[in-house]
């Protein structure tokens, strides 16, 4: 999925645990329609019963028409919230603060006293105008909307309390929404990143190989020629074919490295010499593609062909634990006293930093990568990383 195809909509889980409760509520978030519509119903539902259990009873008795008088004034509240009250703190919440602000308070005001205004019609209905006389008498006025102003608090705090809840649910779910396309631009970001650590092979190492082909062709050695082309597109084919974000076993990736290495010992012949040093218990575990490469290619380039009488590059693999220890080890002369300076070489840690930050990318704080000088000469090159069995 591409950043443009995030939909407008939260429809992954709200609540992570399983169980009925959970299903239900990741069921009742997934879509704003649906969700306005439950608890809208819901919610003036629940004021209907408490209007019967305190107004009505108070005022009239648990008589039909008290409870008429619930039912109507329950309805008045989901119509006005639902044919007003909704699209105008919709379009509020595409404004300004102030000018949303000054949309709410005046809107909110208005729909509270239409609210008065409906209520005080409908109690008349049912038990007649003395109440209003009455209230009249006591108020010394017998203006209709001076008259209704008592009742103007009650509304208006329902319709505050609904607007308290329609922006928090609406800002809560924008909020989600935004959080979901940061995560996922952050994993896309991610494995692009991944993607572009793994593709790098190193042009001086299809340059030399090239050359060397071309050496072979030209001194008019077909046969080796020709293995060595084999082993090339066997090696490419490897390496282009395994997606960098999955892993592969150790075996597969030995079997890999050894493609390599042909190619290497073709150009090198008796000068490079290869120790494979893998416990048999470590062979399964999974790994990601290639991830030793660069630092053979590292030991090749900078160890091998420096050294005349040629050199020795030994690779071990073995369980410590529940974390799997993979060391590329050389014997040149060249390595620094301090190791961890090559990694701030913009010409020759190349290829290193980019195998720690794939380690970085896959394991985060659960990988380990470590750069050491041997005695009396030589780099190794050596990671760890989580033992996982297969499938994992």
């Amino acid at each position: 999925m591409t950043t443009a195809e995030i939909p407008a909509q939260h429809h992954g889980p709200f609540v992570s645990a399983s169980g009925r409760s959970a299903r239900w509520m990741n069921w009742l978030f997934a879509d704003k329609g649906r969700m306005f519509w439950i608890l809208q119903i819901t919610g003036w539902l629940g004021f209907f019963v408490l209007h019967i259990l305190s107004v009505s009873t108070f005022v009239a008795g648990r008589t039909p028409d008290s409870l008429l008088y619930s039912a109507a004034s329950s309805g008045i509240g989901l119509l006005t919230t639902s044919i007003l009250a909704r699209p105008i703190y919709r379009l509020a919440r595409n404004q300004g603060p102030v000018l949303l602000l000054a949309i709410v308070l005046t809107s909110t005001i208005i729909m509270a006293i239409s609210m008065s205004a409906m209520k005080a019609q409908t109690f008349g209905v049912l038990f007649g105008n003395a109440w209003m006389d009455l209230r009249g008498a006591s108020l010394g006025t017998t203006n209709y909307l001076l008259l209704i102003v008592p009742d103007l608090p009650v509304n208006l705090f329902l319709l505050g309390s609904w607007a308290g809840f329609y922006f928090g649910i609406n800002y809560y779910l924008n909020l989600r929404n935004e959080m979901e396309r940061a995560l996922l631009s952050g994993r896309l970001a991610d494995q692009a990143q991944l993607k572009m650590l793994r593709y790098q092979l190193n042009p001086h190492f299809l340059f030399n190989t090239l050359n060397a082909i071309s050496t072979l062709v030209l001194e008019q050695n077909g046969k080796q020629a020709n293995d060595m082309l084999t082993q090339l597109s066997a090696f490419l084919r490897y390496s282009l074919d395994s997606d960098p974000l999955l892993k592969t076993s150790l075996a597969e990736e030995v079997r890999a490295l050894k493609l390599y290495l042909e190619i290497e010992k073709t150009r090198f012949g008796d000068r490079l010499k290869v120790n494979f040093e893998i416990d048999e218990e470590a062979l399964d575990a999974p790994v990601p593609s290639l991830i030793l490469q660069p630092a053979i290619e590292n030991a090749i380039k900078y160890a091998i062909a420096q050294m005349e009488g040629g050199g020795e590059i030994t690779i071990t693999g073995k369980r410590e634990g529940n974390m799997l220890h993979l060391r590329v080890c050389d014997n040149g002369p060249n390595a620094p006293a301090d190791p961890s300076k090559i990694l701030t070489d913009s010409k020759n840690g190349v290829g290193l930093v980019n195998m720690r930050d794939r380690l970085t990318y896959m394991y985060q704080d659960r990988g380990q990568f470590h750069l050491s000088k041997l005695e009396p000469q030589g780099l190794c090159v050596s990671i760890k990383l989580p033992f996982e069995n297969r499938g994992q």
